[in-house]
């Protein structure tokens, strides 16, 4: 499968490091620039990226009116947000300008793997042949998702490795890692956090930095 190249438009350094490294995780993206500001942005834009994160707030404009600006020139690639803004007019937005995603910070693992995994198949659907039907086009704008729903989890967490895990945080030591969960339950560091970000989304455990590392911030959990 031919990789699809990424554009990164994040003003945080160490925000853009991390969705650099999700990215490259995803064995049909590469990242092939970053840019901090609107200005940087408008260069890179000029390589023609397959796919372009951007961020709403940046320190010398506003990435909503750059993606205005985007489609007025024909851009022709996709485009996740990837925000902490919240409130209803702006998702509208982002929608009315064609936004394939819209991700709320702070971003997780498996949520930005699902929305790269929904440009593979939004691609695919569209050059598998010049027509698509109702039913594809239904399952391109996102209809009949709600119908759908015949797991009780989403893809990438298995239920039994779920209630494993669950089961396991509910006496370990608090507060823990992935790597510690992970070691526990014969899984990979990079699965348990993933089945960690899954719970959390739910509610049932928190996440929260331990900067006295010496290095790069640790992610540590506990129950909730």
């Amino acid at each position: 499968m031919s990789q699809f190249s990424v554009l990164i438009v994040e003003d945080d350094p160490q925000a853009s490091y991390t969705l650099e490294q999700s990215v490259n995780q995803h064995v049909g993206f590469r990242v092939i620039a970053a840019a901090e500001s609107v200005v940087e942005a408008r260069m890179q834009l000029a390589q023609q990226p397959d796919l372009v994160f951007l961020d709403i707030t940046l320190p010398d404009g506003d990435g909503m009116q750059l993606l205005r600006e985007m489609r007025q020139q024909d851009f022709a690639g996709a485009v996740i947000m990837t925000t902490a803004e919240r409130d209803s007019s702006t998702v509208a937005q982002a929608i009315q300008f064609g936004v394939l995603d819209y991700l709320v910070k702070p971003l997780r693992l498996s949520r930005v793997h699902q929305a790269l995994d929904d440009v593979v198949a939004f691609k695919e659907t569209l050059q598998e042949s010049n027509q698509v039907d109702q039913l594809q086009i239904d399952d391109l704008m996102r209809k009949g998702k709600a119908q759908n729903k015949v797991r009780s989890t989403p893809k990438g967490i298995d239920a039994t490795t779920l209630a494993r895990m669950v089961e396991h945080i509910k006496y370990c030591p608090q507060p823990f890692s992935a790597q510690e969960v992970g070691d526990a339950l014969a899984l990979s560091r990079i699965t348990a956090r993933r089945y960690l970000e899954y719970l959390e989304e739910q509610g049932t455990v928190a996440m929260s930095l331990n900067y006295n590392t010496g290095g790069r911030p640790k992610q540590l959990y506990h129950t909730v």
